[in-house]
């Protein structure tokens, strides 16, 4: 059996950055709040909060399933992602980063990463881009930069294997 714990009423409540009523095929409305977030550098929906307005109705399994959350918030999702790439670019400065340099201590944590995946016959490209939050493409890029600099020996090749 589930317990309810009750949350403290000093905690303030989050803020939505989007609010929506919905209608569904029985007539009932609800309303639904989102906070959007960042994740791996794009906006997503973080927390949805749903209530009923009719509060002598309870929100039932067919209720939720209807629900259209992509289109419901895709205007709001597209205007955070506009705003998300214009303050990124603002604080990025005019170009990207292309082709800069890495310090030896960035290049070595590629290639611990690097090696305890080859050690335990994971994907080591992905290994390096999970564990470091960039594109597989970027840790391809890194993975060549620490092998041509000797941190990862040339013998370990992970398409030999």
């Amino acid at each position: 059996m589930l317990q309810n714990k009750q949350t403290s009423k000093k905690s303030s409540p989050a803020t939505m950055d989007a609010v929506k009523e919905y209608t569904d095929s029985n007539g009932r409305k609800l309303l639904l709040s989102v906070e959007f977030k960042v994740f791996n550098d794009r906006p997503g929906i973080a927390a949805i909060t749903i209530k009923t307005t009719d509060l002598s109705s309870p929100i039932t399994r067919r209720m939720l399933s209807e629900i259209p959350l992509d289109k419901l918030f895709r205007d709001e999702l597209a205007a955070e992602s506009e705003h998300h790439k214009r303050v990124h670019r603002k604080y990025r400065g005019a170009t990207a980063h292309q082709g800069r340099q890495h310090s030896d201590d960035d290049l070595r944590a590629v290639a611990e990463i690097y090696i305890a995946a080859y050690q335990a016959h994971m994907p080591v490209q992905n290994a390096v881009a999970d564990a470091l939050g960039i594109s597989v493409s970027t840790a391809q890029k890194r993975i060549m930069a620490a092998r041509k600099r000797g941190f990862i020996p040339t013998d370990m090749n992970n398409k030999e294997k």
